[in-house]
């Protein structure tokens, strides 16, 4: 076998064993993202909490962000704003509760430029995914919208205080009822298995060492010219 030959065939074979190392790295992200993808809904699966009880008296949260919430309140639409970037708009009306706080409801959505339903009045049991107030985004909200994303910090300026620190999105069925389409609902990212994660970058460092090892190897065979001669032995010369 030539030198050139056995240098291909190790850099080969390290890239082949690279390879299965960065799909076996891809495959723990996959399960990573899916631990994620579960435990959010599962938050959102569990049985609802009165949304009351779950704030203390300074306005701190428990851990209720992403999960379902009951709460008893009167829906305020003089103050009810049009949320979005698209040409479909997320319909947000606070609601004063019982015990004299405030909080947004995302009553679901309507296409821009159309009739929005109006609120059900009176005092209203209400169920609804828990959300933390969206992040900012550099988009504009689009024509007919009030703002671009439900940001609890802007609302709290114009709105009743106190305004507590997140909102409230109803489901499709429960929007339907009040005439509305269902609105976008994006759960919050939750922390899944940081096993897999760990497990996913020691792969793709095996498979960094497995193409360097491959490297060094085959800079290690050496060419035909560059080995030594052979060494012949001298006749020994006899007197006879």
């Amino acid at each position: 076998m030539t030198p050139r030959l056995r240098r291909v065939l190790i850099m080969l074979a390290s890239a082949v064993v690279a390879a299965v190392m960065v799909i076996l790295g891809l495959w723990q992200m996959h399960s990573y993202e899916e631990s994620t993808r579960d435990v959010s809904a599962e938050r959102a699966a569990e049985a609802p909490v009165v949304l009351e009880d779950q704030v203390s008296d300074d306005g701190t949260m428990s851990d209720i962000y992403g999960k379902p919430v009951t709460l008893t309140g009167v829906y305020l639409p003089e103050d009810e704003v049009l949320v979005g970037t698209t040409d479909t708009l997320r319909v947000v009306t606070p609601v004063q509760l019982t015990d004299g706080r405030y909080v947004a409801v995302v009553r679901g959505s309507v296409d821009a430029g159309g009739v929005v339903a109006a609120a059900p009045e009176g005092e209203q049991s209400i169920e609804g995914i828990f959300l933390a107030s969206d992040k900012t985004s550099d988009d504009r909200a689009s024509a007919g919208a009030d703002m671009a994303t439900v940001r609890i910090q802007a609302l709290a300026q114009e709105w009743p205080t106190p305004l507590l620190g997140g909102y409230v999105t109803l489901s499709e069925a429960d929007s339907a009822a009040q005439g509305l389409g269902a609105a976008s609902l994006t759960l919050p990212e939750a922390e899944g298995s940081a096993t897999h994660r760990g497990y996913a970058l020691q792969w793709w460092v095996f498979a960094a060492g497995a193409i360097a090892f491959g490297v060094y190897a085959a800079r290690g065979v050496k060419d035909d010219e560059d080995a030594p001669p052979a060494q012949v032995d001298n006749p020994v010369m006899t007197n006879t």
